[in-house]
């Protein structure tokens, strides 16, 4: 861990953070259902890839993979109920990752990526991709990959009382699933998580199963989602394989804003110019391509989807 957390009835100098202040109202609402098993980004083929380099193999042939689930307590029952309201009631951010107003990034030395609501202390040999909407070039979520493990972060409004997790992590639970594959809660190093098991088709063409982690990290008004893949959603509890990733998400810092939203809206995240700009281009490309398809009676043009589809690019 980089920094320490720092609230500001600690501070000696009584000086915030962060210019982010002031309440609303608008996130006592009730949470919505826009925080879903169904909502993850990946970087499977969906829409134009520029630049992508080479994508960790986060799968594993089935048969394989059952470390993911040691540990794990399916979440059904009333027995197991007070178990996890007992984890949730914890502070599981005391060493991060932290809010704006809890940390002093000014004058900070550290080499730091500003995504505009999060704000990420990458890592040597650390690949940093983003899953963006094609038509409105909205970054939606970063990807950390690192020595055959990677890390989905994506940031959602969430309600002051929070409980966020807890009304969405049974609906990942069954949808999981609902969709062939198996999940279950198992406490982590930031609470409860869903570990699951997923069929997937690796790259060879094989019928494999794919293990994830999947944790979100409340703070004031905010949940950071986190999804770990690969060898550190494998072996969970070997912390030679699970560190450096785990060191990344503490040292994570939110920067929400102030603007009232209802819980469970996705905040988008913002692009360095450069990669903002290759990805308007690479989207421009794609929709002259298509608009140069000869029209054949009968045959409808594929034309890119309004909305939902990603881009990966390497940053």
């Amino acid at each position: 861990m980089i920094f320490g957390r720092k609230r500001k009835d600690r501070d000696a100098d009584g000086q915030a953070g962060s210019p982010d202040t002031g309440t609303t109202t608008a996130d006592d609402a009730t949470a919505t259902d826009q925080v879903t098993a169904t909502d993850e980004a990946t970087t499977t083929d969906q829409g134009t890839t520029t630049d992508q380099g080479t994508t960790t193999d986060q799968g594993t042939t089935a048969g394989d993979g059952e470390q993911a689930a040691a540990g794990a307590t399916d979440w059904r029952g009333t027995e197991e109920t007070d178990v996890w309201a007992g984890l949730d009631a914890k502070d599981w951010r005391t060493d991060g990752p932290f809010d704006i107003e809890e940390v002093d990034l000014e004058g900070d030395s550290i080499g730091r990526m500003d995504l505009g609501a999060l704000v990420i202390t990458p890592i040597d040999g650390m690949e940093v991709r983003f899953q963006v909407e094609q038509t409105s070039v909205r970054a939606t979520a970063v990807l950390l990959q690192h020595e055959g493990s990677a890390m989905e972060l994506s940031l959602y409004a969430a309600p002051r009382s929070g409980g966020l997790w807890a009304d969405v992590r049974q609906e990942v639970v069954e949808i999981s699933r609902q969709q062939g594959g198996t999940a279950e809660l198992a406490e982590g190093p930031f609470g409860v998580e869903v570990r699951r098991m997923m069929p997937m088709t690796t790259p060879d063409g094989q019928q494999g199963l794919q293990p994830t982690r999947m944790l979100m990290v409340e703070g004031p008004r905010w949940a950071l989602r986190a999804v770990v893949y690969g060898q550190a959603a494998i072996n969970v509890d070997d912390p030679g394989v699970t560190a450096e990733l785990r060191e990344v998400l503490r040292d994570t810092v939110v920067r929400r804003g102030t603007q009232p939203m209802p819980p469970g809206t996705l905040i988008p995240l913002t692009l360095p110019t450069e990669l903002e700009e290759q990805i308007r281009q690479a989207t421009a490309e794609q929709a002259e391509q298509a608009a140069q398809q000869p029209d054949v009676p009968g045959q409808r043009r594929t034309l890119p989807e309004p909305s939902g589809q990603s881009t990966a690019i390497q940053g």
